[in-house]
């Protein structure tokens, strides 16, 4: 039975493949034998086609949609029946359309040492689902397969960490096995974020840039982003006269020792492993800061800020409070004066419960009140330290 449900699952796929081959393969020539692969065209054309909700995308001569897939790191990974369902695209001569650069093709050898074709690094397929010219049945696929574009300013990759130290890093940033998907320019570049950074203030770069080699600022200025992220989290914070794309508050960088080659992530154990952490849409600085979040009770349907506990305290205490909405929040320590003496939270943070430590090791007993704000909502309370 799994046998027959699996036979009837990918026949019709097959099928659409093999009566739309002239169609998806554009000006490749034909084997006669209706088994076999098409024969790999001398010359292919590849254009610049604009689709109605994508805009400018990648396609053949005869309007048929070229794809990215994230899982290609330093080549190509769709092999077998993923093959099938995502042939490849290739000719021995690329014709590249208007507004597009022929440098930006490539050839590059699959496992099996057949060819395919790359565009700024990325391998080039058609999707057997697109039945005509025009289709893009492909587009965030799994989450993993995203038509090929010629501006992507942020694309995704799933790639294992590796770092500077040639360690395996897992996604908590602790030695260990298992891909992360993560932000790459259009050429696959990995872009990281630094954790010593407050909401849209680099931290970082010093006024001359003469450390700009190191941790170089992200200075594309957003374009296109695969569609499953939202583009009202990016920004452009000026930087010393420069301006630098930010992910939900987060300035984002590349890494000099990645070489600027495609899939490297060395940067994340450097100088320490989590310090640079890569860029994800998931990004939450409740994951990086030390903030804990508890969702145990369910998501908050409003703002609320805590009494701390325990209250008088020495030398620390916790913060409760909740978020009902995404967006930056602020939690501020204020002295009887009213002049600020720390800034515990000043980040993106998604809707959530959440509690955060302050070490008053270095204050005098007094009496001290903190503030937190977020969106509209702004709240304060008194606490008191007693050594």
């Amino acid at each position: 039975m799994k046998q027959l449900f699996m036979f009837l699952f990918a026949f019709p796929l097959i099928a659409l493949y093999a009566g739309n081959r002239n169609l998806l393969r554009g000006n490749l020539s034909q084997s006669s034998n209706n088994n076999s692969m098409p024969k790999v065209a001398s010359k292919a054309s590849v254009m610049l086609t604009t689709n109605a909700r994508y805009g400018l995308i990648l396609t053949d001569s005869a309007g048929s949609s070229l794809y990215f897939f994230t899982k290609d790191t330093l080549g190509s990974s769709c092999n077998g029946q993923c093959a099938v369902i995502w042939p490849v695209f290739y000719a021995d001569t690329i014709i590249a359309g208007a507004g597009l650069d022929d440098s930006d093709f490539t050839t590059i050898t699959r496992l099996d040492g057949s060819h395919q074709t790359a565009y700024k690094g990325w391998p080039l397929y058609y999707y057997s689902g697109d039945s005509k010219p025009g289709d893009v049945n492909g587009e965030d696929f799994g989450g993993v397969w995203f038509v090929a574009k010629p501006n992507y300013t942020i694309m995704l990759m799933n790639n294992q960490l590796i770092g500077l130290d040639s360690v395996a890093y897992n996604n908590l940033y602790q030695p260990g096995l298992g891909d992360v998907q993560y932000f790459v320019d259009g050429h696959g570049r990995t872009l990281y974020i630094f954790t010593h950074d407050t909401f849209n203030q680099n931290h970082f770069t010093k006024p001359d840039f003469s450390n700009n080699g190191l941790w170089s600022i992200f200075e594309d200025s957003l374009k296109a982003v695969p569609p499953s992220i939202d583009t009202s989290y990016f920004a452009m914070i000026n930087v010393y006269g420069r301006m630098q794309l930010t992910y939900k508050g987060w300035p984002l960088y590349e890494f000099g020792a990645d070489s600027m080659q495609r899939s490297n992530t060395r940067g994340v154990s450097f100088p320490s492993p989590g310090v640079w952490p890569v860029a994800v849409a998931s990004l939450d600085s409740a994951t990086i800061t030390g903030i804990v979040q508890d969702n145990s009770s369910g998501v908050p349907k409003e703002y609320s800020l805590y009494q701390n506990y325990p209250n008088p305290f020495n030398p620390s205490t916790v913060i409760k409070f909740s978020v009902a909405n995404p967006g930056l929040v602020t939690l501020r320590i204020y002295n009887a004066l009213g002049q600020e003496v720390d800034n515990l939270v000043n980040r993106f943070l998604s809707s959530g419960s959440y509690r955060v430590s302050w070490n008053a090791d270095n204050m005098p007993s007094g009496i001290y009140f903190y503030r937190l704000s977020a969106g509209s909502f702004m709240q304060v309370k008194k606490m008191i330290l007693l050594k």
